[in-house]
């Protein structure tokens, strides 16, 4: 039978550079205790790196740039919910910036989740915001979350039909429609416009 040292090296070694792993993607492999003491030996040998408590990246060395490449935010937010069990989405400025309504890089990385709010802090001093909603709004479709939260970020009173011109080129006529359908669980505001984004000339 194989040891958990063995099993562990296994999966890291089969996965791709800059793969992310928390402790329970190796607890088939052993107790939590011998799993933990076995990915910090690993971390000390540098064959994974650790990036957030409980959270460790395959080393990820670029030729190109001649440096090792950091998992992202984004990548260590998914992997934190996915450790969580939580369901989450971007918000605030990612959200303007996924949709292409906003061209700078986000400051602040923001999420909704139906998990507890919670900030966490990562290695370079980025925070990562969740943000408790609803588990119905956490169950939102993914294109819906995201265009109902950049409007909660552009604000009510800075809507304009310029727009919601632009987000409504960005759909499909599938997408729109279920915007429409998920948006009966928003703010009135926000269905209100919605409404009206089907009304603009694209």
């Amino acid at each position: 039978m194989e040891t958990t040292l063995v099993q562990i090296m296994k999966k890291v070694k089969a996965a791709k550079k800059g793969a992310l792993f928390s402790l329970q993607d190796f607890e088939k492999f052993g107790s939590y205790e011998l799993v933990k003491r076995t990915v910090n030996n690993l971390v000390k040998r540098q064959y994974l790196k650790q990036v957030y408590r409980g959270i460790y990246q395959k080393p990820n060395y670029s030729e190109f740039l001649r440096m090792y490449v950091e998992a992202s935010p984004e990548e260590i937010a998914k992997k934190y919910a996915e450790m969580k069990q939580w369901k989450i989405a971007p918000a605030g400025d990612m959200a303007l910036n996924i949709l292409g309504l906003d061209t700078q890089v986000p400051n602040n990385y923001k999420y909704i989740s139906n998990g507890p709010t919670r900030k966490i802090k990562i290695d370079n001093g980025v925070a990562i915001h969740f943000r408790n909603v609803s588990q119905r709004e956490a169950d939102m479709n993914e294109i819906s979350s995201l265009v109902i939260e950049a409007l909660k970020q552009v604000g009510k009173e800075n809507i304009t039909d310029s727009l919601l011109r632009k987000i409504r080129g960005k759909l499909t006529d599938q997408q729109f429609q279920q915007l429409r359908k998920d948006s009966s669980l928003s703010r009135i505001w926000i269905k209100e416009y919605i409404t009206k984004m089907g009304e603009v000339d694209v």
